[in-house]
């Protein structure tokens, strides 16, 4: 089983970089400039980590999975890395942003780091892209200074959908499916606390409210959900 995941999360990193030279390559012919967007998300989240922690403006601060448009590039962290393992690709790919901060070409799973090295860690729609999606939490923990603040986000299934179609998996890059519960058990054993999370999957509620002729399929969405999203914030406390 640890065989097939690492060959899923190599296959998953191949496709990810076909997927992101495409991307660049539409952006020149089309002209698009991405950055207003990557601005608006890293704000958004800056914003919701201040409600529960200020991020000092000398805060060391990592992303895990900063990948081709993450959220460290426009942070506004004067002590911002980011960390993926495509990461020297990337850096010749989108230029424009991704050399705002230096990155390093490395897996989530061992990160380069000294335990307690950031103030505040990074990780949007990451860990079910890559081969321990666990290991690369409790890497984040450590290298987590006391009091640090994480703030962290993954794609989540109903678990039925593991057992199911592997290609497609690997086609849209995810190595495995991460119900809302096993996201939750990722800190369990870890000396991180959770202090705010959401997730949007549909309610019963809102599947009785629909129409008759929609009713069935909202409520089998309620319940084998897939593709939602976790989030959390998390604060590092003393072991």
């Amino acid at each position: 089983m640890a065989h097939q995941q690492r060959q899923r999360a190599e296959r998953a990193l191949d496709l990810m970089l076909e997927f992101q030279r495409n991307k660049a390559h539409n952006l020149i012919e089309t002209g698009y400039d991405p950055r207003q967007d990557l601005l608006v998300r890293s704000h958004e989240v800056r914003s919701l980590l201040e409600k529960f922690h200020h991020v000092r403006a000398d805060a060391r601060v990592l992303e895990v999975g900063s990948g081709a448009h993450g959220l460290i590039f426009f942070f506004g962290a004067q002590r911002g890395i980011g960390v993926d393992p495509l990461a020297h690709h990337y850096v010749t790919l989108f230029p424009s942003w991704q050399r705002r901060v230096p990155t390093v070409s490395a897996y989530g799973e061992a990160l380069p780091f000294p335990d307690s090295s950031f103030d505040v860690v990074l990780s949007d729609d990451v860990v079910d892209y890559a081969e321990d999606p666990a290991a690369i939490v409790a890497e984040m923990a450590r290298v987590m200074a006391p009091s640090g603040t994480l703030y962290f986000s993954v794609n989540i299934c109903h678990p039925v959908w593991n057992g199911l179609s592997m290609l497609r998996e690997v086609a849209d890059f995810h190595t495995t499916h991460i119900s809302l519960q096993r996201a939750r058990r990722f800190f369990k054993h870890l000396p991180l606390r959770i202090v705010w999370e959401t997730h949007n999957i549909p309610g019963t509620r809102a599947a009785i409210r629909k129409r008759a002729e929609h009713r069935l399929r909202a409520w089998v969405k309620s319940i084998f959900y897939y593709k939602a999203r976790f989030a959390a914030i998390a604060i590092r406390e003393p072991v």
